[in-house]
């Protein structure tokens, strides 16, 4: 009985180390999340609207993508965020890419009106 009880606090001990996250851990889920949410949010915005507002959003890139480099930085282990982190990346990229052509057609639309 006595083993019994040793193996049993053994056992919760474990498994109560081995789920605690550290908090640079449950920082850098919180940071990842924000990152991704702010891509999704960018990038679901018309292409007109967000060449409107392209500098403002640009300089809000740059900021989130640094307190997430930072904070990705002090992690051990980063695959867990690397996949999220990479897919959000590359869907900034291919809406920042277009982003330039709407400007001309929005540039094009304003000089026609005129």
């Amino acid at each position: 009985m006595k083993n019994s009880v040793s193996l049993l606090v053994l056992f919760l001990l474990t498994i109560s180390f081995t789920s605690c996250k550290t908090k640079t851990e449950k920082k850098a889920e919180i940071v990842t999340a924000n990152y991704v949410r702010f891509v999704d949010s960018v990038t679901h915005k018309t292409t007109a609207d967000a060449a409107a507002n392209w500098s403002n959003i640009e300089k809000y890139f740059e900021k989130q993508s640094n307190e997430l480099n930072c904070t990705i930085d002090n992690l051990d282990d980063t695959s867990a965020f690397d996949a999220k982190i990479d897919s959000a990346t590359a869907k900034y990229e291919v809406f920042k890419n277009s982003i330039p052509r709407q400007k001309k057609v929005f540039k094009a639309v304003h000089l026609s009106a005129e």
